[in-house]
């Protein structure tokens, strides 16, 4: 503070006078940003009258939003931060602030305070709420220059602001995904008109200065319908709920007439069928002397399928279906009994998207809390391979034996692009220029299955960005008819009918809230820290190259959500954008395990040009909907990975492309990854102990971690069982085995060898085999741990407040 002042200081006395009337107040911030209104110098605002009049005001409101974090155990409770402290009680404000002010060194020529609040100054966790010339930055600058000058306060009053400040948006809020048609058309008539598509606003120089970055754009696949003799996007409330409720009849599943089925469209049989007496007899493979009363629910945790809520019939042993309405069992939600045109049951069974694409959080059905079976979470919990194997084996039906198996349960290889533009080809059989590099491109294999609630924040989608978000033919891609697969006319007609509905239908699925309790005081934190602070400041040494757009926070890459921030021009150049995510983060910057994006290359990507699933018809227009990161589309885009829409998070755990990490915190600390571990597994029914398989479990009482925000797990040492010292590990050190940097080479370079090594055996697999199969194993091909390293910067402070503010998305 400033010496020579002989008199008391009207600030001191004003902060005594205050204290009694504002002590009741609470902590509940609503703090100044740059979208701010206000009134201003020249905004014809009333002035203030007195320093009073300026404190209660226009400055006490915006310390609120600084009380988020500068309190005793909040986020900027640290070393630097602890310079500018407030406490919860509001009627300290006053007092703490020219406290603050004196330890940060007064007005020299302008206070830190300032400096740092306007973004002059950095770091600042919390961004920059109050913008040079912005009303909030006045009224601070005038309360500040008169503890600096007492006698000349009177004059600095004829300058501040007079309005009080406009009530700002609240930090915590998210519409949860889906698309923003949904919302806008709830309550309209179906005459509606539909607004443009938020993601359409995703072009280039649209983040140019923004905080959130955007540098993967918006293609219209739909641009030319007389080229491509496909429906147009929908334009009124009207067409897009008729859209919705066609998109459900086909992928739901549950019995529908006209569901979806592989490689069978919306046929009542397919080439992968499975009889009920088939299906009935699967408790033969499984060891067991007689089919188990609870036959269905053993089904499902064998094989990681979640039953669902809905009734998804079968008929029991002797049943006639279309006696029992289909019957009595319950099929797991990743088969669907067959109907004819008129509703008649077949008893036959075909396979469904959900396999991969929907699962469980919680038992609502058995008195626990949580969502149960969801739609469109993504699926963490099937052996796609045990299933294979034993439903292809017990139905005599080896087109049931898939290639899209993972190396351990819970994940997959659907995204077999490069095989699939292989037997996907107009032309016929293609040979060129690029065609060695197709065959020794390698096999993407281990994948996390992204949520489908996401598919409306999303203008390109795919972990490395390579389809359109309006790409929707690649959504039909395991429901395509089998002669559409090989180019066949029927098949690829059928996609053109019903692959928009499908996607619709898709985007209008929303993320479950999360069910426990949130310390809201704590998310709020994280709300300001994952829009504001920059991973990238100064004296934060962070050992990663700094993106090239964006402000250098969570938000940059992964989109804006809290209403605050999401209305904020200095975010978005358009509300709309809420939760739009679409930055491919450079493989330099992500630092992410590579194989996946190493194998989708320049050449499979170029084949996209001929295959129908990459919309061959609109190559050389403006609106080039073919494979979106070859050189032509993307330019010189580096290659990396698709920072995901953050919506519903806490249900989709693990994490990253591959799921190596099984926790958000682990996200976050690339420190606390473990290298080998293996989710817990629910405990068997009383009596069958040691006589099934039992799936993960997915309730959230017992197996949830809610400080890491993520599925409990155990962490095991090499020579456990389901490692292999020397040959899946090394024991006592972290480097991978020589075996798999050799394997590495030969599934880097050869198109599906990973998939072909990883094709189920035909013979009997005991439970011990099977259990082995839940370890998750980072030192195999595509399954590494590592990247995400730039999040090394935060506190764990900073960690728990993000955790806690993720799970209210």
């Amino acid at each position: 503070m400033p010496t020579g002042h002989q008199r008391p200081n009207p600030i001191r006395v004003l902060a005594l006078s205050l204290s009694a009337a504002i002590a009741a107040c609470s902590g509940d911030y609503s703090g100044g940003t740059a979208a701010e209104g206000g009134g201003g110098n020249g905004d014809g605002g009333a002035r203030a009258a007195s320093v009073e009049q300026l404190f209660t005001d226009q400055v006490q409101p915006r310390l609120d939003f600084c009380r988020t974090c500068h309190v005793p155990g909040a986020a900027g409770d640290v070393e630097d931060g602890r310079e500018f402290q407030l406490s919860p009680n509001a009627g300290e404000d006053l007092a703490n602030l020219e406290a603050s002010w004196e330890r940060l060194g007064g007005n020299n020529p302008t206070s830190r305070i300032l400096l740092m609040a306007s973004g002059q100054e950095t770091p600042h966790t919390g961004g920059a709420p109050w913008p040079e010339g912005s009303s909030a930055y006045d009224a601070m600058a005038t309360l500040l220059g008169c503890f600096g000058d007492p006698d000349g306060c009177d004059a600095l009053l004829d300058g501040a602001p007079g309005d009080a400040p406009e009530d700002d948006l609240p930090l915590l809020g998210s519409r949860h995904g889906g698309h923003a048609w949904f919302d806008y058309c709830e309550g309209k008539d179906d005459s509606a008109a539909l607004p443009p598509d938020p993601r359409s606003l995703v072009q280039p120089g649209i983040s140019d200065g923004k905080a959130v970055h955007y540098n993967a754009y918006w293609v219209d696949c739909h641009a030319y319908p007389e080229r491509i003799d496909q429906k147009p996007h929908p334009e009124t409330c009207g067409d897009l709920r008729a859209r919705d409720e066609a998109g459900a009849e086909l992928m739901r599943g549950n019995g529908g007439i006209h569901a979806g089925t592989f490689f069978n469209g919306d046929a009542d049989g397919s080439p992968l069928e499975v009889s009920a007496d088939q299906y009935n007899r699967l408790w033969r493979a499984w060891g067991l002397n007689e089919r188990p009363d609870n036959f269905d629910k053993l089904l499902a945790e064998r094989y990681g399928m979640p039953l669902g809520q809905e009734r998804n019939p079968y008929p029991l042993p002797g049943e006639d279906p279309n006696e029992t309405e289909g019957g009595s069992g319950q099929l797991p939600m990743f088969m669907t009994q067959f109907r004819e045109d008129d509703g008649t049951w077949t008893g036959k069974m075909g396979f469904t998207c959900h396999a991969c694409h929907s699962g469980k959080a919680g038992d609502p059905e058995e008195g626990g809390i949580g969502p149960g079976f969801m739609y469109g979470s993504g699926n963490p919990l099937p052996d796609i391979s045990l299933m294979s194997r034993e439903v292809g084996v017990r139905s005599l039906n080896p087109g049931a034996i898939f290639s899209i198996f993972g190396k351990s349960r819970g994940t997959n290889n659907a995204s077999v692009v490069n095989v699939f533009f292989l037997l996907n080809q107009q032309t016929g059989l293609r040979l060129d220029r690029y065609t060695l590099d197709v065959i020794t491109s390698g096999s993407t294999a281990s994948g996390d299955t992204p949520a489908w609630w996401n598919v409306g924040s999303r203008p390109v989608k795919f972990q490395d960005g390579i389809w359109s978000g309006d790409a929707s033919r690649v959504d039909m891609i395991f429901y395509t008819p089998l002669n559409g697969v090989f180019g066949g006319i029927e098949g690829e007609n059928w996609v053109r009918e019903h692959a928009q509905d499908a996607d619709t239908w898709m985007m209008g699925l929303e993320s479950p809230e999360y069910p426990m309790d949130v310390d809201e005081s704590l998310a709020r934190q994280g709300a300001i820290l994952f829009h504001s602070k920059d991973l990238w400041g100064e004296n934060l040494d962070n050992p990663v190259p700094r993106p090239e757009g964006g402000n250098g926070s969570c938000a940059s890459c992964h989109g804006a959500y809290s209403p605050r921030y999401v209305n904020d021009p200095a975010f978005l150049a358009d509300p709309s954008l809420d939760g739009v995510a679409s930055y491919i983060v450079p493989n330099e910057i992500i630092g992410t395990d590579s194989a996946r994006v190493d194998t989708n290359n320049e050449a499979v990507n170029e084949y996209a040009t001929t295959s129908f699933l990459a919309y061959p018809e609109t190559v050389g227009t403006d609106q080039d909907c073919s494979a979106q990161n070859r050189t032509a589309a993307s330019g010189d885009r580096a290659p990396g990975y698709l920072a995901p829409p953050l919506y519903g998070v806490w249900a989709t755990a693990p994490y990253f492309h591959n799921g190596a990490v099984p926790d958000v915190w682990g996200v976050l600390d690339p420190e606390d990854r473990p290298a080998l571990w293996r989710r817990v597994s629910e405990p068997a029914p009383a009596g069958q102990e040691g006589q099934v398989v039992m799936g993960y479990d997915t309730s959230l009482e017992r197996a949830y971690d809610e400080q890491r925000m993520g599925w409990k797990y155990d962490e095991l040492d090499c020579g456990d069982s389901g490692t292999t010292p020397l040959l899946t590990c090394s024991p006592g050190g972290e480097n991978d085995p020589v075996l798999q940097e050799i394997l590495d080479l030969l599934y880097g370079n050869v198109i599906a060898a990973w998939n072909i090594g990883n094709v189920p055996t035909l013979l009997q697999v005991g439970r011990r085999q099977i259990e082995n199969r839940k370890v998750y194993n980072t030192h195999l091909y595509s399954q590494g741990r590592q990247g995400h390293e730039f999040t090394r910067v935060l506190t764990d402070q900073e960690r728990r407040a993000i955790v806690e503010y993720l799970k209210t998305l």
